[in-house]
């Protein structure tokens, strides 16, 4: 179990004098927590070196083996499943609170277009593709990691970072060309409840709102879930509200009652029955022994 003076050391590791770092698995691995939700709190970029792991973003699971990319966005709910004794990979966390600071822009909405939740954030490079990010990110790692007596040490920095970005933005640009994105009306239809449920669980939590949104049966919509993603949409809404819970447990932020209030629970003792039923464990319990829910710098 991590300690509380460890975890906000690793969120505060995230960054070296401002909202952006880059770090090794080597780095990340000794503070990674399996099997428990957490939401992430800045922009991502993890390449695979090695091995391989799985996750889950936004109840998609994802399979990552050598040369796979992935891309995070601020608020993706997340939970680590496993990963092989080799694995070995480099991420580039960043805040948006730092493209700000460094006034990158990059004509506007291309940064937010390749970190969009609408779009396939996994895929693949080729072994010259493979070999220059992970040396820009190795190079941008050393800049970062610079005496800040440096000359001219910011713009070092900034320019190192912009570079990783641009990197990013063709290689994805060249592969999102070949991704299938369009949906099936079973998929559509899930990923619609998916995108409205995000917004609206803490306040609504009946299938039937979701279904009357949706223009269809409460049935259908989750005999459709359950085709997608192997859980009904009433399965769906549970899990959500209690990873939620999970995170706001953990993070110590708020004590039981106010996470009921925060969930929008009628009172303290549904939201413990509830909880309970799901977890085997009150809140109290829960919170008490958990820690603090924000696992690698994503």
């Amino acid at each position: 179990m991590m300690h509380k003076v460890e975890q906000k050391c690793l969120e505060e590791g995230l960054i070296n004098g401002g909202n952006m770092n880059v770090l090794t698995s080597a780095e990340i691995k000794p503070f990674m927590i399996f099997n428990e939700p957490f939401r992430s709190n800045s922009f991502a970029v993890i390449v695979v070196q090695k091995g391989s792991f799985v996750f889950q973003s936004n109840f998609v699971k994802n399979c990552m083996t050598a040369k796979d990319v992935y891309l995070v966005t601020p608020g993706s709910l997340c939970e680590l499943y496993e990963m092989s004794d080799d694995f070995e990979f480099i991420s580039m966390g960043f805040k948006k609170e730092y493209l700000k600071e460094q006034g990158v822009f990059l004509n506007g909405a291309e940064i937010m277009h390749l970190f969009s939740t609408d779009l396939v954030h996994k895929f693949s490079l080729n072994d010259d593709e493979f070999g220059d990010l992970v040396f820009s990110l190795k190079s941008l790692k050393k800049k970062i990691n610079l005496p800040d007596s440096t000359p001219h040490f910011k713009d070092v920095v900034r320019h190192s970072f912009i570079s990783v970005l641009y990197e990013i933005l063709i290689v994805y640009s060249k592969y999102r060309v070949f991704i299938p994105v369009k949906l099936n009306r079973q998929e559509e239809l899930t990923t619609n409840f998916l995108n409205l449920l995000s917004e609206n669980f803490k306040s609504e939590k009946r299938v039937q709102h979701y279904a009357k949104q949706l223009f269809v049966t409460s049935r259908h919509l989750s005999q459709v879930v359950k085709a997608v993603t192997g859980k009904t949409a009433g399965e769906i809404i549970d899990e959500m509200v209690i990873n939620e819970a999970k995170v706001l447990l953990s993070s110590h932020l708020l004590n039981v009652s106010q996470v009921a209030d925060e969930l929008r629970f009628s009172d303290q003792s549904f939201f413990g029955k509830f909880f309970k039923k799901y977890t085997g464990v009150s809140p109290s319990v829960y919170k008490s022994s958990a820690t603090v829910a924000v696992n690698p710098p994503f």
